[in-house]
């Protein structure tokens, strides 16, 4: 059977990448296998909690991370396709560049899977000019997100690129295609990190304003939220397991998401929303204008408190559009997000890559 050679992080620690990983190699492929190279940190390095980096420790583990590819490269020739995985920072496109050309030394199709939203990481002309040189070997680019896709066309114009979000699978989603929706909003959840950075101040001041609507962050809690004052309709749960969570998302009657994170690429905590049947207020950040498409709710400007109260108030007037969107939402991730469908994706591009 064909194979593709993964190179990805793989937990611990957990984090969007690793996380993916996980799934993938859990579920597999129908028509090819997977050979896993482990791209994670050493040493204790941990990146989400902005552990200083040791350039030694970094050379290390590239260097290992180049002696498996070459050692699979040299010694499979089932192996088809190099897939490699990165948040596009400046260090990993300089690493990745030296893996694409590892694989075109061996004659193998060369894939980079963007876990952000490139143009908001490759932000200057250094990095602008790492991705063009990274992205010279590449025979494919997979992008998260239509933002992530416009840059990548920009800048990388040889390239053949495809948008192909992240999946869910069926274990981890409640699909609820008969949600019941009520005739005014009374509660309305987040889950995801409780912090500035993914919008939970703006929830907490916008709830001053709308007194007569619980609001419930689930996640763990930053120290700048602990900071704030907090009204007595805003319930901040902490960190909390998927069935708290699912329990959580059924008795909701929207769901909000208001990332501004500059890593952000796409949000699954959304995707599960939206499978339960949810109405979502969402900035247009990242993936979440795509997922939504104000279609299954309402798009707003990013870091504006009046504009989201004012969404807030435009669905709890509008019952038909939010039994319109609930169903919407959920047949949006049945036929786009689901295990299933994705997983066909990165096996069709691989296939086409290999010219079959």
């Amino acid at each position: 059977m064909k194979k593709v050679l993964l190179i990805s992080h793989y937990p611990p620690p957990a984090g969007g990448i690793a996380t993916w990983t996980k799934r993938v190699l859990e579920k597999g492929f129908s028509n090819w296998d997977i050979v896993h190279i482990n791209s994670n940190t050493i040493n204790g390095r941990d990146p989400f909690k902005n552990t200083k980096r040791h350039i030694k420790d970094e050379y290390i583990r590239s260097k290992n991370i180049w002696k498996q590819e070459k050692n699979y490269l040299k010694n499979d020739r089932d192996i088809k396709v190099v897939h490699t995985n990165i948040p596009c920072t400046i260090f990993g496109m300089i690493r990745e560049t030296i893996t694409g050309k590892i694989a075109k030394r061996y004659n193998r199709k060369f894939i980079l899977h963007c876990r952000c939203t490139v143009s908001n990481v490759v932000n200057n002309r250094l990095k602008i000019l790492a991705w063009k040189r990274l992205t010279k070997y590449c025979d494919g680019i997979i992008v998260l997100n239509s933002k992530s896709y416009s840059f990548a066309k920009k800048y990388s114009k040889k390239s053949n690129i495809k948008l192909i979000p992240n999946f869910v699978t069926e274990s981890e989603v409640t699909f609820d295609n008969n949600k019941v929706i009520k005739n005014s909003i009374k509660n309305i959840t987040y889950v995801g990190g409780v912090t500035p950075e993914k919008g939970c101040d703006i929830i907490i001041r916008a709830a001053e304003e709308l007194s007569d609507i619980e609001f419930n962050l689930i996640g763990i809690v930053s120290k700048e939220i602990r900071e704030m004052r907090i009204p007595k309709n805003v319930i901040i749960h902490g960190n909390q397991d998927n069935d708290y969570v699912k329990n959580a998302l059924m008795k909701a009657d929207v769901f909000t998401f208001l990332s501004r994170y500059w890593g952000e690429g796409f949000s699954n905590a959304l995707v599960e929303a939206q499978a339960a049947g949810l109405p979502c207020i969402v900035t247009d950040w990242a993936a979440n204008a795509d997922q939504i498409e104000n279609k299954g709710g309402i798009v707003v400007s990013n870091n504006n408190v009046k504009e989201y109260v004012e969404a807030v108030c435009r669905l709890n007037n509008d019952l038909q559009f939010r039994e319109n969107a609930s169903k919407w939402n959920v047949e949006k991730v049945k036929n786009e997000y689901i295990d299933s469908v994705v997983l066909n994706s990165y096996e069709t591009f691989y296939s086409e890559l290999i010219g079959e």
